[in-house]
């Protein structure tokens, strides 16, 4: 399967993940580089 992936780098609310996640996204991993700044990633299978 080929997957397409992307960083959100602004904070998130359940509201936009709720949005993300029934576009196809699959949250996967968020990361803390800096006090205060998240940064989120996600993928979905490609779509063709």
């Amino acid at each position: 399967m080929q997957w397409e992936y992307m960083v959100v780098e602004t904070t998130l609310d359940s509201s936009a993940l709720g949005k993300l996640g029934a576009d196809g996204w699959e949250l996967v991993a968020v990361v803390s580089p800096a006090h205060f700044v998240l940064h989120y990633f996600f993928k979905r299978g490609a779509r063709a």
